[in-house]
């Protein structure tokens, strides 16, 4: 296991628990979804994998690194890279080359490394030649794509996405989550933060949090269909699965497992 978290708990100063004794295991090479609604304590999470939030109370190792050990930060945030859901706020320069040079400098890569590391990293989010674009002209698709390839930049072992598609139109979400996607074969584990079912169930596997407590856990296929689990986590179903409880209550389509996909619930009314 990749990242492993054991009755993590946290709780902001003057404020009720945030987190309450959250374990998961996350395989390395997977994608794997936290979905919740706002102030289920996503985000909060989030920033313990990469160690910009300390461990209160609870276990947390992340690429077999304790969490809890000062020592481990940087090496964390290392083989962690964060992406978060607005990528202005990420930009440290008015030209992309220099933006992820920035990282690269902070971890002491050698300087004549360093420009080839950068095109390398633009080429793999498909922004070869943006080079010495200004970040900020960039759409909200490419601005992420952009600040993915600054962590990827640092070869880690682990991505995280922090709402990282929140602020985009459905063009910039498709382009960010098929990149996100594309990562897991390049053996890259990815934790998605998300409170879009549909990018959950895109997930190898899904986690739901509700008021800083884990929901459920399983695979898109066993959680996402589940009805008070939803509702408690104040999340909507996918139209498909909608659409099939429906159907189903006008006895138009036969008890089975509900679908996630229009070619699941096709097949569901063929039946």
């Amino acid at each position: 296991m990749i990242i492993e978290a054991s009755n993590l708990s946290f709780s902001y100063p003057s404020s009720a628990p945030v987190l309450e004794e959250v374990s998961f295991c996350v395989r390395e090479g997977e994608v794997f979804a936290i979905v919740g609604g706002n102030g289920s304590g996503k985000s909060t999470l989030a920033r313990h994998l990469n160690a910009l939030i300390p461990v209160q109370s609870g276990t947390l190792k992340v690429a077999g690194m304790d969490a809890s050990d000062p020592e481990n930060t940087y090496p964390i945030r290392r083989a962690c890279g964060m992406v978060f859901q607005d990528p202005n706020n990420e930009f440290v320069s008015s030209v992309a080359e220099e933006d992820i040079a920035f990282g690269l400098q902070n971890f002491n890569f050698p300087e004549d490394r360093i420009p080839q590391i950068v095109s390398r990293s633009l080429s793999s989010v498909g922004l070869a030649g943006f080079e010495r674009r200004d970040p900020h002209s960039l759409s909200g698709g490419q601005k992420q794509r952009l600040a993915i390839a600054a962590v990827l930049a640092l070869s880690p072992k682990i991505i995280v996405l922090d709402e990282a598609t929140a602020m985009l139109d459905p063009e910039g979400r498709a382009q960010v989550m098929d990149l996100a996607l594309s990562l897991k074969k390049q053996g890259i584990t990815v934790v998605m933060i998300t409170h879009f079912v549909e990018e959950a169930a895109l997930a190898d596997r899904v986690m739901v949090l509700s008021l800083g407590r884990v929901l459920a856990l399983g695979s898109p296929s066993e959680v996402l269909v589940e009805k008070e689990i939803l509702k408690k986590a104040r999340l909507c179903p996918l139209l498909p699965t909608l659409s099939y409880w429906s159907l189903l209550e006008e006895g138009l389509v036969s008890p089975s497992p509900p679908p996630l996909s229009e070619e699941g619930l096709w097949e569901a009314m063929c039946r």
